[in-house]
């Protein structure tokens, strides 16, 4: 099971076909989309981390469930008074379907703005939990 994997297919076919670019951990800028004539969006970004808790052992020691917890940040350079942000809130809950879509992901937290910082972005938030049984995924 990898969690990164999941989350990153998910976010590209969602966001893409909008020019929204996604990556963990940091904001990548990139001029194009591969095998797309999708023009990239350069006021939309996304990043999302995975972090997880200490493995659950039990009985004989053997990990028996893996849980982690998926951060994922929507950040957009307009004001928050600007129409476009219905389409950044729009592109989002479509994330969040779709993610929710796999059984093992539920809502940590739902959809918050996030802090505002002194640069050209700000952002939208949601934490989801990902549960599954070592093995089984």
């Amino acid at each position: 099971m990898d969690v990164n994997a999941i989350v990153q297919e998910i976010l590209d076919r969602v966001l893409l076909p909008f020019g929204v670019v996604s990556h963990d951990t940091r904001h990548v800028k990139v001029d194009k989309i591969d095998g797309s004539d999708v023009k990239v969006n350069n006021d939309e970004y996304v990043v999302y981390r995975v972090l997880s808790n200490r493995p659950r052992a039990y009985g004989d020691g053997a990990q028996i469930l893996f849980r982690a917890y998926v951060d994922v940040n929507y950040y957009y350079t307009y004001e928050k008074t600007d129409g476009r942000v219905a389409g950044v809130k729009s592109r989002l809950q479509a994330v969040k379907r779709e993610i929710l879509r796999d059984e093992h992901f539920r809502i940590a937290n739902d959809i918050t703005d996030t802090p505002d910082v002194d640069n050209p972005y700000r952002g939208l938030n949601v934490e989801f939990a990902y549960i599954g049984s070592v093995g089984n995924g």
